[in-house]
């Protein structure tokens, strides 16, 4: 009977020997205690160098897990609730401050309810598959030079680690969407819509989004959020109606691009579609902010750029350049309406004073983004909105033969004068000096000859864009969309010959 008793004990010690941890990580914060917490007194300053995560399972079966943070004297003390109004911290960079802000805001959290795993792993395989269904249809922005420039920006931001030993690293995806739209999922990756990032001006308005939305992602805003809502959907049911939406969104992407690109086409209306998706993704991944997880957000991006050197005033204004968008156009902001940034001009008042000023500099970087938001606007007709960003890139002598052509389309779709007729003929000109083969440029002079009444060249032009349309189908014979597109064209063309030189023999015997 001694025996067996004593293989039960070894067995338990065993067992606790195995299933016990230790998770520390290295910590150099200094702090003035607002507060004596019974092992540093108050108004004494404190240099915090190790958090620690402690494990194990007593012989209950139980687990049982401690948080405390460690001095460098050894001195050590428990996380507990009261730890966000004990700490006046200080912080010389940006690791320090998210390392401050993970000790007095997420720590307790995280021990209160566990590091739910299995939660965890559930909101990062649904952030992965909308990642992976914005990839596959096509919708992410190909931008190898964006990226990197964006990527340089997040290295500065972002923490080299979480101190609590939460998964994720933060990350980027440049969405092909005009809708003013950013967002940072629970693993870490920002989902930022070209309409978002062509809407500013600046590298500090830029900086001022990141950091904003990496906050939410540091202070675990969206597990907490999730852990608040009564039910989820299931995830089956809710990944199939979204997929559709996604490929109605890349369908819409698609009808945009520049080579089956037909001028005054409009296609879906993707602001909106998007918008209804971007909710119930932010609805399930709770990332439906309240104004305290905002306003907390907000504050650390204005500590971001005044510890970075940037323009503390870069948060206002940037979402004052997202208000006036949203004045403007109350069909494309999902970025206010389906994210509920709640008291937008309070907001703004509190983040700073907003200003005007554009850096030209920041503004070339992002130029492929301006391109793309300017297309879909015109194949959304939105002509008048497409005109400036294509100017723009024009100001700043990095415009492409689509910003030329898009322009001309614009002009040729809302104006009708000698002046304009001709502005249009300069910008075909233009496009033309970059790539004399491009198809939508012959297209654009096709159009502008007949506005033009000059119906000998147009025929010369339209022979020229048959033959242009043929060479392409040789090249694309595996790609239905482009037969279909090549085909029609050809079948309007023939057409146009037929009727330009029907005109032209009544013209010549037509009585004055």
């Amino acid at each position: 009977m001694y025996k067996k008793y004593a293989f039960i004990v070894i067995f338990i010690l065993t067992i606790n020997s195995l299933s016990a941890f230790e998770l520390s990580f290295d910590l150099n914060l200094t702090a003035t205690m607002l507060r004596s917490n019974g092992v540093w007194k108050k108004n004494t300053q404190v240099n915090i160098v190790k958090f620690v995560h402690d494990t194990n399972i007593d012989e209950y079966g139980r687990l049982n897990e401690f948080f405390y943070l460690e001095d460098e004297k050894g001195n050590s003390v428990d996380i507990n609730s009261k730890v966000d109004d004990c700490f006046g911290f200080k912080y010389n960079n940006v690791q320090q401050l998210w390392d401050a802000n993970i000790v007095t805001k997420v720590l307790y959290q995280l021990k209160k309810k566990g590091f739910q795993y299995e939660l965890r792993r559930e909101m990062e395989d649904d952030a992965l598959k909308y990642i992976h269904e914005v990839k596959s249809s096509g919708l992410e922005l190909n931008d190898p030079f964006l990226n990197t420039y964006v990527y340089s920006l997040i290295a500065r931001i972002a923490p080299v680690q979480l101190i609590d030993g939460r998964p994720g690293s933060v990350n980027i995806i440049i969405q092909q969407n005009p809708s003013i739209n950013a967002c940072c999922f629970p693993n870490g990756t920002i989902v930022l819509n070209t309409g978002l990032l062509a809407l500013l001006h600046s590298e500090d308005e830029l900086v001022a989004i990141l950091a904003h939305e990496i906050a939410h992602f540091i202070l675990d805003h969206a597990v907490q959020n999730v852990n608040a809502a009564i039910s989820r959907q299931k995830r089956a049911a809710f990944w199939g109606k979204l997929a559709t939406g996604l490929t109605a969104v890349a369908e819409g992407v698609v009808a945009s691009r520049n080579e089956y690109y037909v001028p005054g086409a409009a296609t879906i209306g993707m602001a909106v579609l998007s918008t209804s998706i971007a909710k119930q993704v932010v609805d399930r991944l709770g990332m439906q902010y309240n104004h305290e997880q905002e306003q907390e957000a907000d504050r650390l991006a204005i500590e971001v750029l005044e510890i970075l050197g940037y323009d503390k005033n870069a948060l206002a204004t940037a979402l004052n350049r997202i208000n006036e968008e949203k004045i403007k156009d109350m069909n494309n902001v999902a970025y206010l309406d389906s994210y509920t940034h709640p008291a937008l001009i309070k907001r703004i008042q509190d983040a700073g004073v907003a200003y005007t000023i554009r850096d030209k500099h920041f503004e070339r970087h992002i130029s492929f983004a301006i391109s793309n938001v300017a297309l879909m606007k015109y194949n959304d007709c939105r002509f008048r909105q497409c005109l400036p960003y294509v100017d723009q890139n024009i100001e700043n002598g990095v415009a492409t033969v689509d910003d030329y052509i898009l322009k001309a389309n614009c002009y040729l779709n809302t104006r009708n004068d000698l002046k304009s007729n001709n502005d249009v003929m300069e910008l075909i000109k233009k496009a033309k000096s970059l790539d004399s083969r491009n198809i939508n440029v012959l297209k654009s002079e096709i159009i502008a000859t007949m506005r033009l009444d000059d119906k000998i060249k147009s025929i010369e032009l339209l022979k020229q864009y048959i033959s242009s349309l043929e060479e392409g189908f040789e090249s694309n014979l595996t790609d239905v969309v482009h037969q279909r597109f090549v085909f029609s064209e050809k079948e309007w063309a023939k057409k146009m010959i037929i009727k330009l030189n029907g005109m032209l023999t009544i013209y010549k015997y037509e009585i004055p």
